[in-house]
């Protein structure tokens, strides 16, 4: 990757070789002066190759001095010498280890050669030595990232943007840092705490954002139901049920939130939906002005966390009382504009947002406590903007206690930034450790749809940025936005195999099964052995109970990739069924068990024992089928109100 190009080339050049011709005895100078002239033309005509035969000249002439070592290691760089590069630039910082440019290059070089842990110190120090210049922290954000390190991948993105807010890539780099940290949270999670309460309420939430309002509320459910579950548990469980229109049992969990004196955020919101949906617009209006007045970036950034099941109708006339409140000059439009939608939670934000805010003069134990007091007041009477910036500038000498203050205030307020910090913080601890992971993966996953949308306005010529944004947005279950995204894609790079292919998953999950199947052929005629297309295609055609269309597809993904490896097997067992052919669908469906949710494939098991004669098998499998399909029809009820209010489909 050649990171120089032009007039910064030069502008470069110029610096080093300027330094250089200083540092030269004068007897040398007249001939260094002639090899210098000669490189930098040849460098201005883009011939690399000539410019470093002629620093190489030069160094050769004055061979301890560092700046010439550098300028031929750039020349080297540029024409893609990599590992000659590699060695100027490193006889370059011996000479002179302050000397900026080696230690970039050689961090640079480093990482083209995939030696990531062998690249960062030099990026490091290369940081250090030019505070101001925006390629270490890029470059150390790349280096973060391959090295599986998300969290610093993120600090060294946070640097750069604030360095260069208009680099479409350095806010690229830092919503795929922290897309990064979440996954990398979530493994954890998941694999050392997977029956603990932060576990399951982290569940619930990815759930409820997701439209999977069922699972959710199986998750929420199993936390609140603790002796002491976390705070917000039973408020996020009353927002699920305000979706499914189970008011009751939300007012029945808004009420326990209020009892556990756990000063939850949401119970208030809740309550307030709560009383549009029960037909009290002009009180829950009231209490939505309340919150506004007290916090207005909490209303901004929470309202939508919770207006998801508000029928249109409802939604209007709650619109309609603000616009009167409004036009009587009692709040202003904003409001009104929160309260229709128009402003998501999601939005970008100035770079400095992603700045890290500290406070040098270190506060005495006295103040300290006295500040921990002062912010928990604020937390409990709802000014969490002014809770999270009383405690964000001490945050590397604030306790545990207040450290989860600081995460949930400036969640709440909107300051993602400060909620990870906090969180990252507690996780060091471990004591607090999954506190902090839940905290760090539930604000990373904000702060990577912020970065992205951001980087996708900066850069909405880039073809890479819209697809990577389709990816978010289908795995948030926001078909409409993810289309979009990958269509935009589409029309920059019109043979860009990647963007069709989301756009066609897109398309089916959205069950727009024609429309998926029409941009799965256009990729298909262009590689008709593309393995992810050929699944789709046959799915879909299984869909359609087209078995014999479907097979051929489906046999050419039989090197798909492993995750999707269980569904072909399915496929498969359906194929084969159809057609009579017992032991080999047999043999598929075994495969594909790991994906039977609902008894489905134990009971298509079982009939197909049942004609081979193997009556035991078939019992068997019965059986397995009548429990999957038992714990499925204990959701019924709840499934039929999701096709109603799956946000996803609205």
């Amino acid at each position: 990757m050649r990171w120089l190009t032009g007039a910064g080339l030069l502008v470069l050049m110029v610096a080093v070789s300027t330094a250089a011709i200083g540092a030269i005895q004068t007897d040398n100078n007249e001939k260094l002066q002639s090899y210098l002239a000669a490189a930098q033309q040849a460098a201005a005509r883009k011939d690399f190759s000539a410019a470093a035969d002629s620093y190489r000249q030069a160094v050769e002439a004055s061979p301890q001095t560092a700046e010439l070592w550098a300028d031929l290691g750039l020349m080297q760089h540029q024409a893609g010498k990599t590992s000659e590069a590699t060695k100027s630039f490193a006889e370059a910082a011996r000479l002179n280890p302050q000397l900026f440019v080696p230690q970039l290059f050689l961090g640079i070089e480093y990482l083209e050669l995939n030696r990531t842990e062998a690249a960062i110190p030099f990026l490091e120090r290369a940081e250090k030595l030019n505070p101001k210049d925006p390629q270490a922290p890029l470059m150390l954000g790349r280096a973060y990232s391959n090295s599986g390190r998300g969290d610093r991948s993120s600090d060294a993105y946070s640097k750069a943007v604030t360095l260069v807010p208009k680099n479409g890539n350095a806010w690229l780099g830092l919503g795929t840092a922290y897309l990064q940290q979440v996954e990398t949270d979530a493994r954890e999670m998941t694999s050392k705490y997977a029956d603990s309460a932060y576990v399951k309420l982290r569940a619930g939430e990815l759930f409820d954002e997701q439209g999977k309002l069922i699972q959710a509320a199986e998750a929420y459910k199993f936390v609140s139901a603790l002796p002491t579950p976390p705070a917000c548990s039973h408020a996020g469980y009353g927002i699920v049920l305000l979706r499914q229109e189970a008011l009751a049992g939300a007012q029945a969990q808004f009420d326990l939130e209020s009892k556990s004196k756990s000063g939850c955020p949401l119970t208030k919101l809740g309550i307030a939906v709560l009383q549009l949906m029960q037909g009290d617009a002009a009180g829950s209006l009231n209490n939505l002005v309340i919150l506004w007045n007290t916090d207005r970036d909490f209303l901004r950034a929470s309202f939508p966390l919770a207006d998801g099941g508000i029928p249109d109708e409802k939604r209007q006339t709650l619109v309609s009382l603000a616009r009167q409140m409004e036009s009587a000059g009692s709040v202003p439009a904003e409001f009104t504009s929160v309260l229709q939608n128009e402003s998501q939670p999601d939005e970008p934000v100035a770079p400095d947002f992603f700045e890290d805010k500290g406070n040098d003069q270190a506060p005495r134990q006295a103040a300290l406590t006295q500040l921990t007091e002062t912010s928990e007041g604020l937390y409990k009477s709802g000014h969490y903007r002014k809770c999270s910036e009383s405690l964000r500038p001490y945050m590397d000498r604030l306790s545990e206690q207040s450290l989860m203050v600081l995460a949930t205030c400036a969640f709440y307020a909107g300051d993602y930034r400060a909620a990870s910090l906090a969180g990252r913080r507690l996780a060091a601890s471990p004591s607090t450790r999954l506190r902090g992971l839940y905290w760090e993966s539930r604000t990373d996953q904000k702060l990577a749809i912020l970065a992205l949308t951001h980087a996708g306005e900066i850069d909405a010529d880039s073809p890479r940025m819209h697809v990577l944004l389709g990816d978010v947005y289908r795995q948030k279950r926001r078909w409409e936005n993810a289309e979009q995204e990958y269509k935009r894609a589409i029309a920059l790079e019109p043979e860009g195999r990647t963007a069709r292919i989301g756009l066609a998953i897109a398309l089916f999950e959205d069950g727009k099964s024609d429309e998926a199947l029409q941009e799965d052929k256009v990729l298909l005629q262009k590689n008709p052995d593309d393995s992810e297309a050929n699944l789709l295609a046959g799915e879909v055609l299984v869909q359609r109970k087209m078995y014999a269309d479907a097979e051929p597809y489906l046999n050419k993904s039989r090197d798909t990739k492993s995750e999707y490896a269980p569904r072909l097997h399915v496929l498969f067992g359906e194929v084969y069924a159809a057609a009579n052919r017992v032991p080999e669908a047999l043999s598929e469906y075994k495969l594909g068990l790991a994906t039977d949710v609902d008894g489905s494939i134990h009971y298509q098991l079982a009939r197909l024992y049942q004609k081979t004669g193997d009556k035991k098998a078939a019992d068997e499998a019965f059986a397995a089928s009548k429990l999957l399909r038992k714990k499925w029809d204990d959701k019924a009820s709840l499934a039929i109100q999701q096709s109603n209010t799956d946000i996803s489909r609205q």
